[in-house]
């Protein structure tokens, strides 16, 4: 029986607006649609069968593997080569079975709406896991993105920020391109403490110097 490529498509951070049309073709082509159910719940009006990827997706890959001689599209958040669940499909797929369509990272959108270059930023991710990155390095970076969202990569962000002094700001850029979307700034660790944040936020300390 034919194996059909498993496309695995970057939805970007989280509107539909920001869904490039090569991945939108995929989707619409697609007889399998496999995703996080607010990635599902971008498309509610094509038929396809649906598997709902949940932690660590090992139920939406056995089903997958009944599957491969239909055409799969696997949604993931944001771009697919940045922090992404497609290592794990390619993972037990292969490479070779495996077409990727990338799309809009979270990051590169909230370094936008602050209108920064992020060439030069040290990004990080904190989901379900706190960076092990030597002090020494983080002191080389005046811009460094931590996606964050739980309290342990709050307490590690206020933290930095601490260590950092008052020449330096945290901003936190939550829920973007969502109707609750809100870019708020820090200017202490106390203050980064004391505030709750959205599961889908983007912590970025700063040089107070880059928002002159």
């Amino acid at each position: 029986m034919k194996r059909e490529p498993i496309v695995i498509v970057g939805c970007g951070p989280g509107h539909s607006d920001y869904l490039f049309t090569a991945a939108q073709k995929e989707i619409k082509q697609a007889d399998v649609l496999v995703g996080a159910p607010h990635l599902l719940q971008l498309f509610p009006d094509l038929g396809h069968l649906r598997i709902e990827a949940k932690g660590a997706m090992t139920e939406a890959l056995e089903q997958m593997e009944d599957l491969t001689s239909r055409r799969i599209v696997v949604l993931v958040s944001g771009d697919s080569g940045f922090y992404s669940l497609a290592r794990m499909v390619i993972a037990r797929f292969g490479r070779s079975n495996c077409r990727v369509i990338p799309g809009i990272s979270s990051l590169q959108l909230a370094f936008s709406r602050l209108a920064l270059e992020w060439s030069d930023a040290l990004t990080l991710s904190a989901h379900g896991r706190i960076p092990q990155v030597p002090a020494e390095v983080l002191g080389y970076f005046e811009k460094i993105a931590v996606l964050a969202g739980t309290r342990e990569a709050i307490e590690w962000c206020a933290d930095l920020l601490q260590r950092r002094g008052s020449e330096y700001l945290m901003v936190a850029c939550e829920d973007l391109t969502l109707d609750s979307e809100r870019i708020r700034h820090f200017d202490s660790a106390d203050a980064l403490l004391a505030t709750e944040f959205a599961s889908r936020t983007i912590l970025i300390l700063l040089k107070k110097d880059h928002l002159l």
